[in-house]
């Protein structure tokens, strides 16, 4: 078996007309060179979107289930869903669809009770 050296060095003079990323095709392979921080900035892009997916999600969960107040219920569960990632390095729907159940579970007073909202209205009418 061949020993393949795996240091690679690669001279790029830049131009004006060349800009990132650069892509570099080595034999049928083909490879993106990006500049250390264009990649950090995607890294930082990444990271932020799926924040913003993880409440958006979390703000469905809370609401499928009929808080009284909103607010409340979210604060509760971002608090619990940072015990949750400190444990796990990436929230998932699924931890966010437990920590709101369990929360319904501990808080019941946080949520409308459905039949007991019914029965109100009927005995009022």
């Amino acid at each position: 078996m061949e020993k393949i050296d795996k240091d690679l060095t690669i001279t790029i003079k830049r131009s004006s007309l060349q800009s990132t990323p650069y892509n570099i095709k080595i034999g049928d392979d083909s490879y993106v060179l990006l500049l250390d921080s264009e990649y950090k900035k995607m890294q930082e892009i990444i990271r932020l979107n799926h924040e913003a997916l993880m409440f958006k999600s979390l703000e469905k969960e809370i609401l499928q289930e009929m808080p009284r107040d909103f607010d409340d219920v979210f604060t509760v569960a971002k608090t619990l869903l940072k015990g949750v990632q400190s444990k796990k390095k990436n929230l998932t729907i699924y931890d966010i669809k437990k920590v709101v159940k369990d929360i319904k579970i501990n808080y019941p007073n946080l949520f409308i009770n459905i039949d007991e909202y019914f029965k109100d209205m009927n005995i009022n009418s």
